[in-house]
């Protein structure tokens, strides 16, 4: 049982180093509903064109994404965090780069906007995602190691012979 629970936790730190060691953003398109769905819980870009944002009777904006089923959600009490205008009003039929916490409500992906300061309205013809430049590895020849002198000769200590270890006191 130790075993399995010290193994589960390995992978699962394993499994998140290996995903978030080198810090890098996740980009995905809006149409991509199967990978949205797979990052959930998780920090992801997301980008794409709007079309069909709306309010509901209770003040929460809702801005969708054109051919998938990505969307974004602001519940009123934070709709003061948006000075210039609701989400509805500002980001319909917009091109769009959003950065949230992925989560699933009702099968479907979504994003909590909390924030103006997590949207980026894309330009006209403006590349998205960024592309990765990969950076240049310098090669440097090897240089020989220092040399160091030999360690000194330590006199024995024979004073006491010791006895042979008994293999079967350590490994039981």
């Amino acid at each position: 049982m130790k075993t399995t629970s010290i193994l589960t936790i390995a992978l699962v730190a394993f499994s998140f180093s290996a995903t978030h060691a080198d810090n890098s953003v996740i980009y995905l398109e809006a149409t991509e509903t199967e990978e949205l769905m797979a990052k959930d819980g998780q920090k992801v870009t997301v980008h794409g064109e709007t079309a069909g944002a709306g309010k509901s009777s209770s003040g929460t904006n809702f801005v969708n994404f054109k051919g998938g089923e990505f969307y974004l959600v602001t519940f009123k009490s934070d709709l003061n965090l948006f000075p210039e205008g609701e989400p509805a009003d500002l980001y319909d039929g917009k091109r769009l780069a959003v950065t949230g916490v992925m989560s699933i409500y009702q099968g479907k992906p979504q994003f909590k906007l909390t924030s103006p300061d997590q949207i980026r309205i894309l330009e006209a013809g403006e590349e998205f995602p960024p592309k990765q430049g990969t950076p240049k590895v310098e090669i440097k020849p090897k240089a020989d190691p220092p040399k160091t002198p030999a360690p000194e000769a330590k006199p024995e200590d024979k004073s006491k012979p010791r006895p042979p270890v008994d293999p079967s006191e350590y490994f039981k």
